[in-house]
Parts: structure tokens; sequence; C-alpha cells
């Protein structure tokens, strides 16, 4: 007993049979076709309309079925989902493959004291300014660094008064993450500029909040401005990266 051949695949309409027959764009080519025996569906064909369509074993045209709209858009949500797992896949590869090599030439140990030195400086609580004077106030260090305390509109606009001496901090916690691609006598170094621009900031924070709180402390007996847990977090953070200024670049 011989089996008929049928083929499926899918197209789109181009043109609806009128006096003349219907065009069909299916299998990367035009074809003709009409509408008796073959059309399928209870509604009326259009053009641009998306059509499932079975082909016998010669080729010839002999079912089309409209393509439910619902349908259509699950089928192109399940294509597109499965494309942005495929890129997310690659993409977390890359960036696996991108920590594995810093990781590789900065050392486990410095990468992950690199890392939490950046999570420390914009998140952790670095210092904070107790009520009286103002509403209770927490500090990241970025904030710090961006707040004159002298000056009220700086200090009611919290950590928004950022200038160069901050920028130049920004470039002190890059300089780790470049110091094993610099082939230069120099280059291990970096690894201390944290640590040194830490030194210097805390200085140069102690000195404003002094002088802007600093009768205020004589008054009271305390200062409303205290440090918190995450200029500790940052100290250490910076003096594990600052042992590699003691290490000599691999050759």
């Amino acid at each position: 007993m011989n089996t008929a051949v049928v083929t499926k695949s899918r197209g789109t309409i181009i043109k609806v049979p009128d006096a003349t027959p219907g065009i069909l764009f299916a299998n990367g080519q035009q074809q003709y076709f009409t509408l008796e025996r073959v059309w399928k569906s209870p509604v009326a064909p259009a053009a641009n309309q998306t059509v499932d369509l079975e082909f016998d074993g010669a080729g010839a045209l002999t079912a089309m079925t409209v393509v439910d709209q619902q349908q259509l858009s699950k089928e192109k949500l399940n294509q597109l989902s499965g494309v942005a797992q495929e890129r997310g896949k690659e993409a977390a590869k890359l960036a696996q493959q991108g920590i594995g090599a810093l990781a590789a030439r900065m050392g486990n140990v410095a990468l992950g004291a690199a890392v939490l030195l950046w999570v420390a400086w914009f998140f952790f609580p670095a210092a904070g300014l107790a009520g009286g004077m103002t509403a209770p106030v927490s500090y990241t260090f970025w904030g710090l660094l961006g707040t004159d305390f002298n000056n009220q509109i700086s200090l009611m606009r919290a950590g928004s008064d950022h200038g160069l001496f901050a920028i130049i901090g920004l470039i002190a916690i890059v300089a780790p993450f470049a110091a094993p691609f610099l082939h230069t006598a120099w280059s291990h170094y970096l690894n201390a500029a944290p640590l040194a621009y830490l030194f210097v900031a805390l200085i140069a924070i102690y000195a404003n909040e002094n002088k802007a709180f600093g009768e205020v402390a004589k008054m009271i007996g305390t200062s409303p401005f205290s440090f918190s847990w995450g200029i500790f977090v940052l100290a250490i953070a910076a003096l594990v990266l600052a042992e590699g200024a003691l290490k000599k670049p691999a050759a």
C-alpha cells in the first residue's frame, strides 16, 4: 500500500485570487494559486495573511489554512525568547571568560578585593549625620566626596557636588584593574592607588566636617558627624589591594 507524501510549509499571501490567480510566497519563491479545493479556512483570504500549506508528492499545493493570529504571536514570542536565551548564554559565557582572564592576571583575592572596594565605595554607609541641625543623613563614600558640610545647599543635596577630587578617586579605584595589563616596571604600584586616595580623602573629609561641626561638638560635647562601618570595609579592601604593590610584576 503506497502512502501519499505530504510536505508541510508556511507561507504568506501576497495577492488574493480574483479574476486572476492569487500569489503566494513560500519556500523562498512565489507561486500562483486558486482557492478551489485548496482553501480550508472559514475566513476569507487576505493579503499578508500567514498560512500553513500542504503539498503533495509532486509539489502541487493541496491545502491552505490561515494561521491563528494568537498562535502566530505565541510562536514569535517563543522564537524571540529562544534567541534571547541563546544571546544571554553567550553573554554569560563571554563574561565568565572575561572574569576568568581578569582573575588569572590579578589573582582571585585581588579581584575580589577590587570588586568589594567598588561596592563599598558606592553602596555601603561610610558616615552619618545625626539629627539636630538637620534630619539624620547616611552617606556612602561617594556621597561624602560630593558633600561640602560648610555649604548649606550642598548639605541639603547630599552627595550631589562631585568635582575633580572625586573624579580622581574613580581613577584610583580603576587603577588596580589596569595594573596587570600595563607592561611597565611601575605598574604594580597602581594597586596602592585606592589606599593612597582613601588616606588623603579621609583627611580632607575630616577637615571638612571638623570645620563645619567643630563648634557644635564643643558646645554639646559630641559631633553630629560620625564615620560608619563602610569606611572599615573600604580600608580593608584597599589594604588587600595595596599588598599587590609590594609584588614585582610578572615577566
